[in-house]
């Protein structure tokens, strides 16, 4: 069933872990597996256990890609799949039915593996790596395959320096060390990468499942023992969350107390992001509409402490377990958007301490640009941004590799703009009681800003906003940014303009999943495949993404005072395709718009989740 391998279900921890997989059973992705568990979390992810052998009676249910082969057969006796509340298969085994269901608990984090019938022997082989997320095993003679049995479970630390290990709780073990090899992953073989893997095996559990459901905790050896699964169960299917979207949501949130990382924050995406600045507060808005008005408080207070000359971390890098790496601050528009929500946040009814918190922000975000920061992140003469450093990517465009920094957009790019007026305007209406003087400084900035932006932003001839601005060049490549200077604020340019820069970018971006990064010019690529210089060189050059609907909303409520009719229904409708019940980091640009990168991603359901609620063309 190729298409059925195409189909991925996800089980996050709320800690930066999940369980992944396909809907037939075959890992097709390093990142597929039962238990990864963040190390420290979000950040330091170990794949833990990568699959299980299943049988019942010697009929196999599970099965998995090797160089030759998909073997064994069991998705020839798949029946049917649920993802809600949790994966659910039903598999026909000698004329009866096997249900088998998974469900990922959260703090602490456990895998639970159920399986339902009227009779059989099962046979559970765990196939087991405690390698790093993103790497991929082989046989060596390094794992250790000691277990150690106590009380019906089985543990496992394949190497000391990983610090996790696996526990097995269910089952009548029998120890019998094995590696089983070249297991073929055929969506990194696609992508150009490394794409074999060896696994090891403790040994088999067995189970009746005539005297009951047969079931299999799944768990990291640091996890305290006593629970009550049947309550645990229960008590997590009244958690999860009936809207589809809202759900989906949930998904991103991450509230741990790990060292060097916020609190509460979003994971970017699943299976390969961690936590990121710039989508985090692209994201908080929407995410908050779907979860509540606390989790944006909550996310804005969490990133305060790594504030740090007017910039907070486009992201806390995924450091093995143990090992602690610095914050990146290469992202100008991360801070002018956690500026911006902060702003929007203080004029909403908020606590004393939490609006001092965040008014300084405000107010450390405006100086630190003032007076330049990294990057040469400055603001020029003209009261408008200006970022740029040699080998440096720090927009969202950010695509590098090999060095190469793909669309560099040097200069003053045109969202970046935007995002500083919108700060200026926002900041002024939020300080204006507690700060009136750096509020009046803000508001004229502001006026300044606009003023500068018309005179150098305007194409006449192409009708459209230049993307870039450095000196005397002038980027006219058309790309959806300009509608954060349509749709942000009030609009930077006037009506007729507004509504010429709005028509082209419709004419060559607008798709029903999302916009495209560029125009089908010279330098457009339409489909986001091949290696990965090739894939990087396409991220950012056509490739369509639908959080961008969001800011297309705002533009054309501003622009035209409504939103168009129907604008989620392409996008929705692939909530039931590859990613079930998520929706994808991109598409290609060329028709018919294959989703592509991650398989869920924070801002593509956030902003949808914002049209949805009707949030447009806030101030």
């Amino acid at each position: 069933m190729p298409e059925l391998d195409e189909r991925e279900w996800l089980e996050p921890d709320g800690q930066g872990g999940y369980a992944m997989g396909t809907v037939s059973g075959p890992a097709t992705r390093r990142y597929h597996g039962l238990l990864c568990v963040a190390a420290q979390p979000p950040t330091a992810r170990v794949m833990l256990v990568n699959a299980l052998g299943e049988s019942v009676d010697g009929y196999a249910l599970d099965a998995h890609h090797y160089p030759d082969a998909v073997s064994p057969d069991g998705t020839t006796r798949l029946r049917s799949f649920s993802h809600t509340p949790w994966p659910t298969w039903r598999y026909e085994v000698a004329g009866r039915e096997v249900v088998r269901e998974l469900i990922v608990l959260q703090r602490p984090t456990r895998t639970i593996v159920r399986w339902t019938s009227s009779r059989g022997l099962l046979v559970v082989t765990p196939l087991v790596s405690g390698r790093d997320a993103h790497a991929l095993h082989r046989e060596n003679a390094v794992l250790d395959p000691t277990c150690v049995v106590r009380d019906r479970n089985v543990e496992l630390t394949p190497y000391p320096d990983s610090i996790v290990g696996v526990r097995f709780g269910g089952g009548v073990f029998t120890e019998k060390p094995d590696w089983y090899r070249r297991f073929v992953y055929p969506v990194e073989r696609e992508r150009g990468l490394d794409h074999e893997e060896d696994l090891f095996t403790p040994g088999t559990l067995q189970f009746d499942l005539g005297l009951g459901p047969a079931t299999l905790v799944i768990e990291p050896v640091t996890n305290p023992r006593a629970l009550d699964l049947p309550a645990l169960l229960v008590a997590e299917a009244a958690r999860r969350p009936a809207d589809v979207l809202v759900r989906a949501a949930e998904q991103f949130v991450v509230r741990a107390s790990p060292q060097g990382a916020p609190r509460t924050t979003v994971i970017a995406g699943y299976p390969w992001f961690t936590d990121w600045g710039r989508d985090t507060f692209i994201s908080s808005r929407g995410l908050g509409l779907g979860l509540g008005r606390q989790l944006e408080e909550a996310l804005l207070l969490a990133w305060v402490p790594f504030l740090d000359r007017g910039l907070i971390p486009s992201r806390f890098p995924d450091a093995a377990p143990g090992q602690t790496l610095a914050p990146e601050y290469n992202a100008v528009d991360a801070s002018l958007w956690f500026g911006l929500r902060c702003a929007q946040h203080l004029a909403k009814e908020t606590a004393p301490a939490t609006r001092q918190a965040l008014s300084s922000c405000v107010a450390q975000i405006f100086e630190g640009f003032l007076a330049g920061t990294r990057h040469g992140i400055h603001v020029d003469d003209d009261g408008l941004v200006h970022a740029a450093e040699a080998g440096l990517q720090l927009t969202w465009m950010d695509a590098k590799v090999d060095g190469w920094v793909v669309t560099p957009r040097a200069g003053k790019p045109v969202e970046l703009q935007a995002l500083w007026i919108a700060l200026l305007e926002a900041g002024a209406r939020a300080l204006k009681d507690d700060r009136p003087t750096l509020a009046s400084d803000m508001l004229e900035r502001a006026a300044w800003a606009r003023i500068s932006f018309v005179a150098r932003f305007w194409c006449e001839a192409r009708g459209w906003l230049y993307d870039v601005v450095d000196g005397e060049m002038r980027d006219e490549t058309l790309r959806p940014n300009q509608l954060y200077a349509l749709g942000l604020t009030r609009p930077l340019v006037d009506k007729d303009r507004g509504r010429r820069a709005l028509e082209a970018v419709e004419r060559e971006l607008l798709v029903p999943v999302g916009l495209r990064s560029r125009a089908r010019d010279a330098g457009y690529r339409g489909m986001l495949v091949g290696e990965p210089r090739q894939r990087d060189g396409a991220y950012h050059e056509g490739t369509v993404w639908p959080f961008l609907l969001g800011i297309y909303a705002d533009a054309c409520q501003r622009v035209r005072g409504r939103v168009p009719d129907g604008l989620l229904d392409g996008v929705l409708a692939h909530m039931n395709g590859p990613g079930l019940g998520q929706l994808a980091e991109v598409f290609d640009g060329d028709a018919p718009h294959t989703p592509r990168g991650c398989p869920a991603q924070a801002w593509s359901v956030a902003e949808v989740l914002r049209i949805r609620a009707g949030v447009i063309a806030e101030d």
